[in-house]
């Protein structure tokens, strides 16, 4: 997973990578009522609106999957670029707890 810090409109500043996260066990609660809610959706505004209305949790998982990442560099980090990020999240989330995986 990756996140872009913003300059400005245009310009990135610096990329945050990680190969893989590990899921602490105190934020599997929020990320589980997150779930829930996407299940409900079925498009990209109800996608915004979701991370919107969860502001205060997608914050403390930004900050807890990019280890170092402040408060001010989450300003600027455009919403179009965390939808993609958070729908690999709950991938990430629903194969670690085993749920629904695609076999081949």
């Amino acid at each position: 997973m990756k996140l872009n810090i913003y300059k400005n409109q245009k310009e990135i500043e610096r990329t945050i990578e990680v190969d893989q996260y590990d899921i602490m066990f105190g934020t599997i609660e929020d990320i589980l009522s997150i779930m829930d809610q996407i299940d409900l959706l079925e498009d990209d505004e109800g996608i915004y609106a979701l991370i919107k209305d969860n502001l205060p949790k997608i914050k403390g998982l930004l900050k807890d999957i990019f280890i170092g990442v402040t408060d001010d560099e989450l300003k600027r980090i455009k919403i179009k670029e965390l939808v993609p990020l958070f729908q690999e999240l709950m991938t990430t989330v629903n194969t670690s707890i085993g749920g629904d995986t695609e076999k081949n």
